[in-house]
């Protein structure tokens, strides 16, 4: 529903046209659709600029221009007005989207993150690159790639993770702006560091405790440089004699790639993954399990 003022600024600009005394209204550039309840069109490009009225989730508008991270556009009654780009998904934005929607079915989820905060999804990594949403606080997304991008103005360098935060939508989010998730299991195993990958590799039966997953874990060091994934991998298997968890394999010092892959069945799993090695060649490490003991195939 829409509450307008004052006839002044665009709403003038209206009443102008309809006499015919300004010349055609400027072509749009691209269409839109609002993605928040309440989204104000505003007559600057503001956030204290006056409001003319709101639109609602899923309305339409065209989009005449871009100012910074704000879009002058138009809606169906012919008013122009700003809106943030935050608030607008662009149907470029959204076609390409769904291009990268489809080239990702295939990639396989490394581990799931929290938004620590509200994040924007981004159609590609980097600061500048169009927005898709804004995600909220505690949001849960699936992570499948991450990328570097130079930070601007800086020698430092900016790390993303494409992330799936629902099954049809995916985007890139900053990586600062986001908190892994560690199975409750062997939370107490991370000496301070993060599994960006994690997979369950099989369930054993423990009569005293129940069912007990084994994993294989890529772990990162905060150090570690922000070319690499993980600089390790551990996988940790439950001893039923002695009811506990135990480290069965520990690589260190890797330069490693994503993705972290799972291979073999269900009596004899394995996994695999990518790491540089000291030429810069990218390899692949396989492991297969032979009864506790991870066994590398060569």
């Amino acid at each position: 529903m829409k509450v307008s003022f004052a006839l002044t600024g665009p709403l003038l600009t209206v009443a102008l046209l309809a006499a015919g005394c300004l010349p055609e209204p400027m072509p749009a550039i691209d269409g839109a659709t609002v993605l928040t309840d309440n989204t104000s069109l505003r007559i600057d490009a503001s956030t204290s600029a006056r409001t003319m009225f709101t639109l609602g989730a899923g309305e339409r508008v065209e989009i005449l221009r871009k100012q910074g991270t704000w879009y002058l556009v138009r809606d169906k009654d012919l008013i122009e007005g700003w809106m943030g780009e935050i608030n607008l998904l662009r149907d470029t934005t959204r076609v390409a989207m769904e291009a990268t929607l489809a080239a990702s079915t295939s990639l396989p989820v490394q581990n799931t993150v929290r938004a620590r905060e509200q994040v924007n999804l981004r159609l590609e990594p980097g600061r500048e690159t169009a927005i898709i949403r804004r995600l909220r606080r505690g949001t849960t997304l699936e992570v499948l790639e991450r990328a570097t991008t130079p930070r601007p103005e800086s020698d430092a360098t900016d790390v993303w993770f494409k992330v799936r935060p629902e099954p049809d939508q995916i985007g890139w989010v900053y990586a600062q702006l986001i908190e892994w998730d560690t199975p409750e299991a062997i939370s107490g195993f991370t000496e301070g560091r993060t599994y960006t990958a994690i997979h369950l590799l099989k369930e054993v039966d423990d009569p005293e405790v129940g069912p007990v997953s084994w994993y294989v874990a890529a772990e990162r060091r905060d150090d570690t440089e922000p070319a690499y994934a993980f600089d390790g991998i551990r996988v940790f298997i439950w001893n039923l004699a002695k009811h506990q968890y135990e480290t069965t394999l520990r690589l260190r010092n890797l330069r490693g790639r994503y993705p972290l892959e799972l291979t073999g069945d269900a009596e004899n799993p394995g996994f695999r993954f990518q790491v540089l090695d000291r030429e810069g060649t990218l390899t692949v490490r396989e492991f297969v399990m032979r009864g506790t003991l991870p066994r590398e195939v060569r």
